[in-house]
């Protein structure tokens, strides 16, 4: 995962800039050193996605130690302007306290921002914050209506906790041919599901028509 999360940052050095400076428009140069200057001040200016990989850079430590609280700062730049993939990396940052203090009001509310914008997995994520009442207030109805949106995306852990949300209650009427629905499609899809909790379901849903 690091090496595949670093390759991206090398290849990402290879775009260009247009900064917003009234018709100025600056071209990232080829070399490494100087790229990383030009994104510097492209974000500086308030290039977004320069925020962001300046964060990524930062974050990972692939120019020097890393530094996650400077990253944090231009994440949050980039997450204020839209950038999804910067809320849900701050979003993660906030959950587990990484190099800024734990805070899950923090998270919920940028995990809550990119799945709002149709993110699945950040859907998921705020639907299972929304589920156990951690950094907003617990809301059955609403954790199930975002683990729905992730699962009909296909992923397979909102599959699942739909399904036992369904075979409990839990925020939606106890459906268990709904829970068997969707726990098979989470199989189907490849999930790891306990072969228990399957057969327990099957038992107990009413037989097809």
């Amino acid at each position: 995962m690091r090496l595949t999360f670093t390759i991206f940052l090398l290849v990402t050095f290879t775009t260009t800039f247009q900064v917003g400076l009234g018709k100025a428009q600056v071209s990232v140069p080829v070399s490494y050193l100087d790229s990383l200057k030009w994104r510097q001040l492209a974000a500086e200016a308030g290039n977004v996605t320069a925020q962001f990989q300046l964060g990524q850079i930062l974050d990972s430590g692939l120019t020097a130690e890393p530094n996650q609280k400077e990253a944090a700062n231009w994440y949050t730049k980039a997450a204020e302007q839209g950038h999804v993939e910067a809320q849900i990396r701050l979003a993660q940052m906030y959950y587990s306290g990484e190099g800024i203090a734990r805070d899950l009001t923090q998270s919920s509310k940028w995990y809550g921002t990119a799945a709002k914008a149709g993110i699945p997995l950040a859907q998921f994520n705020f639907a299972v914050m929304l589920e156990a009442g951690a950094g907003v207030e617990r809301n059955l109805s609403e954790a199930a209506e975002f683990y729905e949106k992730a699962a009909r995306s296909g992923l397979g852990e909102a599959q699942i906790s739909l399904a036992m949300l369904y075979a409990r209650g839990g925020g939606v009427e106890l459906d268990l041919n709904k829970a068997l629905i969707w726990l098979e499609m989470a199989v189907a899809g490849g999930a790891s599901v306990p072969k228990s909790v399957h057969e327990l379901l099957r038992a107990n849903s009413a037989p097809k028509q």
